[in-house]
């Protein structure tokens, strides 16, 4: 039998410049438009603390928020290729900046990322702030998040498509990112301050990275996220309890104050102030992605090899190569029109990324370049000449029925599901209901008709359904309750 459950745990375990609203503290990174100008040293020490929670050493876990992370394959690469720079950037000379400014954090740690596979509103309506505090707080009673405590920092990446407000401003027009906390609860029930970054994902109906003076959404990513990194783990309970570090005279954060950006091991990243507001910026040493950063030695990479690109529609494509040594990740290099761009970047295991958003018919070119800290060496160029026009499928006409099934607990923190096989299925879904909407949590084969779902809390009630599918035919089975005993269940 298939365990469910274990894979939605590891599917969880998935800029106006920021602005001081005085009445009600919220910060909100504004967009290209708006930003400051650099400032110039002060004599006078403006940055001051204020007596607030600092991350000392922040523990970071990057949450990938909607299916689209897992369901889309260009996305999924994405999501990897962040879980490394978010791994990077808590322990590389970015953290180290920050200790030598006197801020009095340092470096940290990161968990895997996990991803929320909810299906998110991709109207204009979009999805509130509350609503993605309360995505975390579910993630983190059902265990598919980790814990939070002292230094716990969720950075949430919001999948395309999708608005996000934070009260009266939006990610449409008002932000690319936020920082926040909370007050929650442990999957024990005991109270925690629950800190988090929110990024929405660059593009319609949120602006476009071009618009922003950004080369990819990764550039516009990783920058973004390197802002509010900074911001959280030295104000980390902005909106929510005493302040960290913070401008008074200038009415913001470390990272407010400048619009400096530069490149740190091959990662755009946002400059910061000191605390008389002089631009700061991290020391590139030259190391392996995700090192120590202690003074890095020559890094010598090869040109990645066998190169090639495929159409996989009329506006994307794939490209696959063979990996080489000592690479901390690899860059997409596409040229169209005589203007070459980073259409994409990947961790250092992968040897294959997708790039969309391509014009219908057009001959495009792409380079794979891996890179090391400062260190580069680019692949030889493949050309791709899409098609007009992508087919499109017949309609699937398949009726399906209903699954009947049926639940019972195996132990504490377990429990069965069966059901008869439906005629015609594809396959079958399986969704559990965490209180306030349907949460996908995997997928079976057509062959399969029983599931065993694991670490659920003993003596909790759990809703699961099953549906059937076949192309976009689908056929839902009644929700069925099941409730775990509070003691494990022993004998035959």
């Amino acid at each position: 039998m298939t365990s469910l459950w274990s894979r939605l745990r590891k599917l969880f375990v998935s800029d106006a410049e920021k602005k001081l609203n005085r009445a009600n503290r919220t910060r909100t990174r504004c967009f290209s438009a708006g930003r400051f100008e650099q400032l110039e040293s002060r004599e006078l020490l403006t940055v001051t603390y204020h007596g607030g929670a600092l991350l000392n050493h922040v523990e970071a876990q990057s949450v990938y928020l909607g299916s689209d992370w897992s369901t889309n394959s260009a996305l999924t690469s994405q999501a990897a290729a962040l879980d490394t720079y978010v791994g990077y950037l808590v322990n590389s000379p970015y953290m180290d900046m920050l200790t030598t400014a006197g801020y009095g954090v340092g470096r940290g740690t990161s968990s895997a990322g996990a991803t929320l596979n909810l299906s998110l509103n991709k109207t204009t309506t979009g999805i509130t702030d509350q609503q993605i505090q309360a995505d975390i707080q579910a993630g983190i009673s059902a265990r598919q998040l980790q814990q939070p405590d002292a230094n716990r920092l969720y950075v949430v990446y919001v999948e395309p498509g999708v608005v996000v407000k934070l009260g009266s401003d939006s990610s449409r027009t008002g932000f690319l990112g936020y920082h926040g906390a909370f007050g929650g609860r442990s999957s024990s029930g005991a109270a925690a301050d629950i800190r988090y970054d929110v990024l929405p994902y660059p593009g319609t109906p949120n602006p476009t990275p071009g618009s922003q003076g950004y080369a990819s959404p990764m550039d516009e990513l990783t920058s973004v996220t390197s802002h509010e990194l900074a911001e959280a783990v030295t104000d980390p309970d902005v909106n929510y309890k005493s302040l960290g570090w913070y401008d008074d005279r200038l009415n913001g954060e470390i990272g407010d104050l400048t619009s400096v950006e530069t490149r740190l091991n091959g990662y755009l990243v946002q400059s910061l102030v000191g605390k008389n507001d002089q631009v700061i910026s991290p020391v590139n040493t030259g190391g392996n992605s995700g090192g120590s950063g202690g003074g890095g030695g020559t890094i010598t990479l090869s040109p990645p090899t066998n190169v090639s690109a495929s159409a996989l529609s009329s506006t994307s494509a794939v490209i696959r190569w063979v990996g080489v040594a000592n690479a901390g990740g690899y860059r997409i290099l596409e040229t169209l029109g005589g203007t070459t761009t980073v259409a994409a970047t990947v961790a250092a295991g992968a040897t294959s990324a997708t790039v969309s958003g391509l014009p219908a018919g057009a001959t495009v070119s792409f380079k794979v370049e891996a890179f090391s800290g400062t260190t580069v060496a680019d692949s030889t160029s493949v050309s791709l000449t899409l098609p007009t026009s992508t087919p499109t499928p017949p309609p699937t006409t398949t009726t399906l029925t209903a699954p009947q099934v049926s639940s019972s607990p195996i132990s504490s923190t377990s429990v069965a599901l069966s059901w008869h096989a439906v005629a015609g299925a594809q396959g079958y879904r399986v969704y559990w209901w965490n209180g306030y909407r349907a949460v996908f949590i995997g997928v079976v084969g057509a062959s399969t008709t029983s599931v065993t779902i694991v670490g659920l809390s003993p003596g909790s009630t759990s809703q699961l359904l099953v549906q059937a599918y076949a192309g976009a035919s689908v056929a839902n089975s009644n929700w069925i309750t099941v409730a775990t005993p509070r003691r494990s269940i022993t004998g035959g």
